[in-house]
């Protein structure tokens, strides 16, 4: 297969974490940038038409014609691999790509340091894909070396998000501190590439080393799974475990916002059977709202604050605790005395959030648990406010996490379809005006996704509910199969951000909640096929 280079030159800092990145997955920069460029580039230039030159052609009047503007004419020229555009001869063919369109407007939103330190990361791709590549940077009036900047910003984001220092020792190699910290002596390069080492069997006794996202009992915390199985609720979890795939279990806990109460929860035996433990912390339920209505001084959300902290410092078997749920749900806001509700504007949950967070991360023992934003609700357009007057539920996550920064360790979602037809889990299927932007069923999560902002592409990320938003049909129609399926085909992507659970919604049964699928044997057989494939987030 022909192949050409591509090369960006980076700073150093963000050289040596892209590469250190590469090597702790297991990825190969040309792997990484084939699959970065090809979802850029997506079908642009598979629609083209062969133009043959005549007397008095150059490629700017051919840009003229097919595009209106004759500064186009580089597109043209590099997916046609000319040099030099002027040296046109009559008779020539040459293949005009996206004939009648125009640049979409879309421009890299990094910029590359000019005075920093660079290093120029380089790799061959299919020549094939550079051309359409080159041609299309060029059509948008940008250029391949911007775009593999940002390529590169946004793959790495915030990657480390935890490294601990290390003082190297007599005795010890890169390949024995490999092995100390990831249970793996080939992850050498990640300790290298990350601290500038170019020569891997030179080290020197003192050296102080810097070890990215350590692992240091080789295997997952207790309370977390490798597998993307869950189910909503405690009580289901035997089909997991006779079917060998021991996954997600999530509580929810209404724990009002009383300062001064100790309570905490036991879910010790569900950690010591191995499951992943997720814990949903809610002030209350409707219609008290899932954090506490906003005083003046805020005071109630700092006294919910004090209470998640108690709750957590007395709780045993769990490190993974989701704050609030459906923000952005009218079902979810609290109300006054009078049964008035609050909007909870995405600015108004960070300020909770982060009051949380602080709480527990402050708590002995743990320092290093994870808090978790809260899930959105798809489609609900009532939760409006500046910047974001449509209700766009997508909006709405990103400005949360945009708020919340550095302040959260992971990120909810949830998905569903409307009706059981497994078809509708890869319908792409759109929304009616004004929201014909946004996916109407399953495919809902890609756009949670791709909200996510760069810098917290390394966060896990749960899908914490999922159904047919409907009561679960008493059919075995295939829909849980092809979930499980949807979220492994998009994991199995090298460049995109694990998810790590899909739980389905739910086991128990209560009141006015009609989702409930203990009785419903044809779902628990739907979920027992499902777990015949080896549907892992980690490996």
């Amino acid at each position: 297969m022909d192949a050409k280079r591509v090369s960006v030159d980076l700073e150093e800092s963000l050289y040596r974490r892209f590469k250190a990145r590469l090597a702790y997955l297991g990825f190969s920069m040309k792997d990484v940038f084939t699959d970065l460029i090809s979802l850029w580039v997506g079908d642009w230039g598979i629609q083209s038409v062969p133009h043959t030159v005549t007397a008095g052609d150059d490629l700017r009047s051919i840009a003229e014609q097919y595009y209106r503007d004759p500064e186009l004419y580089w597109a043209i020229a590099h997916f046609n691999d000319i040099a030099f555009p002027t040296l046109l001869r009559p008779g020539q063919k040459v293949l005009v790509p996206e004939p009648g369109t125009s640049p979409s407007g879309l421009v890299p939103t990094s910029s590359i340091p000019q005075d920093a330190r660079k290093n120029t990361a380089s790799t061959d791709i299919d020549a094939q894909l550079h051309r359409r590549f080159r041609a299309r940077t060029a059509f948008e009036g940008t250029t391949m070396t911007a775009w593999l900047y940002e390529f590169v910003s946004e793959w790495t984001g915030d990657w480390p998000t935890r490294t601990i220092d290390y003082t190297v020792k007599a005795g010890d190699s890169l390949s024995t501190i490999a092995l100390r910290f990831y249970k793996d002596a080939s992850k050498y390069w990640v300790i290298a590439h990350f601290n500038g080492i170019r020569n891997v069997a030179l080290i020197h006794v003192g050296w102080q080393l810097i070890i990215p996202e350590p692992v240091t009992l080789g295997l997952l915390p207790a309370g977390e799974s490798p597998y993307i199985f869950g189910i909503h609720d405690r009580g289901g979890e035997h089909l997991m475990k006779e079917m060998g795939k021991i996954g997600w279990v999530l509580i929810t806990e209404r724990i009002l916002g009383n300062p001064h109460d100790q309570g905490g929860g036991d879910y010790a035996d569900l950690e010591r059977e191995g499951y992943g433990v997720i814990v949903r912390l809610n002030h209350d339920y409707y219609p008290a709202g899932t954090i506490p209505w906003r005083d003046d001084d805020a005071q109630n959300y700092q006294s919910f604050a004090t209470r998640c902290g108690n709750f957590v410092e007395n709780s045993s078997g769990c490190h993974i605790w989701v704050i609030g749920n459906e923000m952005n749900h009218p079902n979810e806001w609290p109300r006054n005395e009078h049964g008035q509700a609050q909007v909870i504007t995405p600015a108004m949950y960070v300020d909770c959030l982060k009051r949380c967070y602080a709480e527990i991360h402050r708590r002995a023992g743990h320092e290093d648990d994870q808090v978790v934003v809260g899930a959105v609700a798809p489609w609900p357009d009532v939760a409006k406010y500046p910047g974001n007057e449509r209700g766009d539920w997508v909006q709405y996550l990103k400005d949360v996490l945009t708020l919340a920064g550095r302040q959260c360790d992971g990120i909810a979602l949830h998905t569903y379809t409307h009706g059981a037809d497994k078809e509708l889990i890869t319908s792409a299927e759109r929304m009616p005006p004004p929201f014909q932007d946004r996916y109407y069923q399953f495919w809902v999560y890609r756009e949670f996704m791709e909200a996510i902002p760069a810098s917290m592409r390394g966060l896990p990320v749960y899908i914490t509910e999922t159904d047919q938003n409907e009561p679960w049909a008493h059919s075995n129609t295939g829909w849980v199969q092809e979930a499980y399926a949807e979220i492994d085909r998009w994991n199995q992507q090298l460049t995109n951000q694990k998810i790590r659970c899909l739980l389905l919604y739910r086991w128990e049964v209560h009141e006015g909640d009609h989702w409930h699928f203990s009785d419903i044997s044809e779902v628990q057989d739907d979920l027992r096929v499902a777990m015949n494939h080896e549907y892992r987030w980690w490996r």
